[in-house]
């Protein structure tokens, strides 16, 4: 997917002090180019939201700025989606809350512009975190059972399979490649669900944006982790991994791989289309 390219004069960064961590996670707004398209990635760390070392007083006059040249608004979380597909969600304590006011912010500023608001991401249902939290178990016990067979492919299963859970175990120990802010090398070739998310997120702007007329301009506000990894996608050519790591996330049973498209109503929101993310 490599269509997009990097506008350097226009991006901006809030840059107050703090330390290198508080840094990556700042607010920005990039723009990236696709022929005449425009896509604008706006960084916003909800956990962080009221903290100026990360995020500006006046960040939501700046997605709400932002958010008015866009014929469409992609979000990491759409909050009535995910009230609609998980009943419990505010009462999952403060990683819903901070989701519901910053995202629910967004929405409510979408809603109020007209705006039509897109959601790529598979984070939606209590499915996703099944395999998100089920990978180590089943890799392991995969593991286990090449180890025990003693065949020439059972070992080296074995052997994929505990090389596989200490890269993960390890990056998670040590917030490194898919559990920290700035991207790393090693969590290339380790498939998990974070990864799944952003890569179908990326997919899913890329087929969205082929689909809207020249001269269009899209918006997408999520994580600065998520940023900088979609962001890389976009940019870069889709290597034979990648691929191959895509492949095996559209066999993730159940989640929901397709672009959601609502469009505000007088009472809320109507889902306005599901498209398969190719």
């Amino acid at each position: 997917m490599s269509e997009f390219i990097l506008d350097r004069q226009t991006s901006k960064v809030w840059t107050p002090s703090g330390s290198p961590e508080m840094q990556q996670r700042a607010f920005r707004i990039e723009t990236l180019h696709h022929d005449s398209r425009t896509l604008n990635l706006l960084s916003l760390e909800a956990d962080y939201a009221s903290d100026e070392r990360v995020t500006p007083p006046d960040w939501q006059e700046q997605v709400s700025q932002a958010m008015e040249s866009a014929d469409l608004v992609f979000v990491e979380y759409f909050v009535p989606e995910l009230e609609e597909n998980m009943p419990y969600f505010h009462k999952m304590g403060s990683f819903s809350r901070n989701i519901a006011d910053v995202f629910g912010r967004v929405a409510d500023m979408a809603h109020k512009q007209g705006k039509n608001v897109a959601v790529a991401d598979i984070a939606n249902k209590p499915l996703y975190e099944a395999w998100h939290l089920g990978v180590f178990p089943a890799v392991g016990a995969t593991a286990l059972a090449g180890a025990r067979s003693q065949t020439p492919l059972g070992i080296a299963a074995f052997a994929a399979g505990e090389a596989y859970v200490a890269s993960l175990t390890y990056q998670a120990a040590r917030k490194k490649g898919t559990y920290s802010v700035e991207p790393g090398r090693m969590e290339r070739y380790t498939p998990n669900a974070n990864d799944a998310r952003r890569a179908l997120t990326a997919r899913g702007i890329s087929q969205t944006a082929k689909e809207y007329p020249p001269d269009s301009s899209f918006l997408y506000i999520s994580a600065p982790a998520h940023i900088a990894r979609v962001k890389s996608m976009l940019e870069q050519p889709l290597t034979i991994a990648d691929s191959a790591k895509v492949t095996l996330y559209k066999k993730f049973a159940g989640l929901d791989r397709t672009t959601r498209i609502y469009s505000p109503r007088e009472n809320g929101w109507e889902l306005q289309s599901a498209t398969p993310i190719r």
